[in-house]
């Protein structure tokens, strides 16, 4: 990958101010298992054109890739999590196909929050891998705001916490695009 792998797919520069800016894109991912080794089942994007906007999900299953040793990484507590058994990943769409949608749907942002870090770039840079198709965005971890803006994240994780929901990719991005506009 031309960004350096997943390690460059997440700006983390320290900021002295937070300014939440729109379009506002979050992406969430459920896996096989939370590891560095593990590979992505579910995506989901939610977007934001304006505090006031209605947010717009889409999320889709994401087809094993025959190179991906499922069976060796998948993790039953994972599956007890998310709730998405390897026999339903017969539905899901092609790396390539998600790969074009994710560019078409967030491209236009050019930064993507996430809430996984490093997890999340992961599954991102196992998808773009898989399709031969770079990412049209940057990943910007969620902790980029809470380091600059301890109250923020103490708003955020307020409103999160008060909007349960199942863990599911685009259910998760949904919830956490919310609460970031209503910490706002």
């Amino acid at each position: 990958m031309g960004n350096g792998g997943w390690q460059g797919m997440i700006l983390s520069e320290k900021t002295s101010r937070f300014e939440l800016r729109f379009p506002l894109v979050v992406i969430d991912f459920e896996a096989t298992a939370l590891t560095l080794e593990s590979y992505p089942i579910e995506v989901g994007l939610a977007t934001s054109e304006a505090p006031e906007a209605r947010i717009e999900v889409w999320s889709t299953l994401i087809a094993p890739d025959a190179s991906w040793q499922l069976s060796a990484q998948w993790d039953p507590d994972a599956e007890r999590i998310h709730g998405i058994s390897r026999w339903q990943l017969r539905a899901g769409a092609a790396a390539t196909a998600i790969m074009d949608r994710l560019n078409a749907l967030a491209g236009h942002a050019s930064t993507v929050w996430c809430d996984g870090g490093q997890y999340d770039a992961h599954w991102l840079a196992t998808l773009s891998v898989v399709a031969n198709i770079e990412p049209k965005f940057f990943l910007r971890d969620l902790r980029v705001i809470f380091d600059a803006d301890p109250d923020f994240e103490q708003r955020y994780r307020d409103i999160l916490d008060r909007s349960k929901a199942p863990h599911r990719a685009g259910l998760d991005a949904e919830r956490i695009c919310a609460a970031l506009i209503g910490a706002r």
